[in-house]
């Protein structure tokens, strides 16, 4: 691999010119270990709302790491830890079928968000499923916010604990966390923010407060599986090295246990434990990180590839067999979302083949 650094700065400015977004940061973990960032109209440590990237970072990536600690379990019951889980199905529903998107929750979670907290956590308690469990893959929201009770209640430590002293403090991730304005810890300026959307919902722009909106509400009671971190490029790259690196820091230092890479580079659905809980075969996604998705990833990357998407602009794509990554923030929502992620998704497909390729 050659890093071809005009031919990358000439995508963001196409975008740019095509009003995909205005502000980005790229960022790009070389085969030798090195690093490279280009960034387009905006400084390298720009804080972004990661949107669904919290999804792996930190949430997911905890809970492998705890399972390859012996802590948790793919086959841990979900009621164990969430008895107030009343759906039908309630005794099949295992940490497994949470990793795998695998439950069919058919209600978006943006249809939830005129509710109390309290109201968004019981529609998600009571919700009658179609299908079983493991039937099929169906990426969403509510998966991942009922991965993040069982953390919290798994640890004693809500998730920016948790992913502090996991994640953050030992890859110098000064910039990650929720509530980058006020928390007590590194609070971040508010003109280091990048705004993320002018909002109808809340009628006015957001910036530095959680976009995703039913995350938005829940936060009240707690820091959401599913949405809400903040971080910059820089800090993503040190995280995204760590797995790639099987759980070890660029500076040598075990933060994840050793096979880690294996859980998140490995279709889950042709695990043993699959053929227990899931009968979706054709499916191919990794535990808690998708894998080997062309539509976003673009098709010059190995069968191992995982990464992760965010509403917002952001998204990892990382190739463990070349040892390379690459990982985007920006503004795409902003001033308004679009109908669909089509335009953000093909550039991100041309972003990857042109840096993998």
């Amino acid at each position: 691999m050659k890093f071809e650094k005009d031919v990358l700065m000439g995508l963001l400015k196409g975008a740019e010119t095509e009003g995909i977004f205005n502000k980005a940061v790229a960022g790009f973990i070389l085969p030798d270990g090195s690093s490279e960032i280009l960034t387009l109209n905006t400084p390298e440590n720009t804080v972004f709302d990661i949107a669904s990237l919290t999804k792996v970072c930190p949430t997911s990536t905890l809970a492998l790491s705890y399972i390859l600690e012996g802590k948790l379990s793919v086959d841990t019951k979900v009621i164990d830890y969430i008895p107030e889980l009343q759906t039908n199905y309630r005794e099949d529903i295992r940490v497994f079928h949470l990793l795998t998107h695998s439950l069919d929750y058919r209600v978006p979670m943006k249809t939830l968000r005129t509710l109390p907290a309290e109201g968004i956590l019981n529609a998600l308690y009571t919700y009658q499923f179609e299908k079983a469990p493991g039937a099929d893959f169906n990426y969403g929201n509510p998966a991942s916010v009922l991965l993040g009770i069982i953390l919290q209640r798994l640890m004693g430590k809500d998730l920016q604990q948790q992913g502090r002293e996991r994640f953050f403090i030992p890859l110098g991730m000064t910039r990650s966390g929720w509530d980058p304005l006020d928390r007590d810890w590194n609070p971040i300026p508010i003109d280091e923010i990048s705004p993320t959307e002018i909002c109808s919902f809340r009628g006015r722009e957001i910036r530095g407060e959680i976009h995703d909106e039913s995350a938005w509400v829940l936060r009240k009671l707690f820091p959401v599986g599913s949405a809400g971190m903040f971080s910059c490029v820089p800090d993503l790259l040190n995280f995204v090295q760590m797995i790639l690196n099987d759980g070890v820091s660029a500076n040598g230092q075990r933060v994840a246990p050793a096979g880690i890479l294996k859980m998140v580079s490995e279709n889950a659905f042709a695990l043993d434990s699959a053929s227990k809980y899931s009968t979706a075969k054709d499916a191919c996604t990794a535990l808690g990180w998708e894998l080997n998705s062309t539509k976003f990833m673009g098709v010059k990357i190995s069968p191992h590839t995982f990464g992760k998407t965010g509403f917002t602009g952001a998204s990892i794509v990382a190739d463990p067999d070349k040892g390379a990554a690459v990982v985007l923030l920006s503004n795409f929502t902003y001033p308004h979302r679009e109908a669909n992620a089509d335009r953000i998704h093909a550039f991100r497909a041309k972003l990857s083949d042109a840096f993998f390729g």
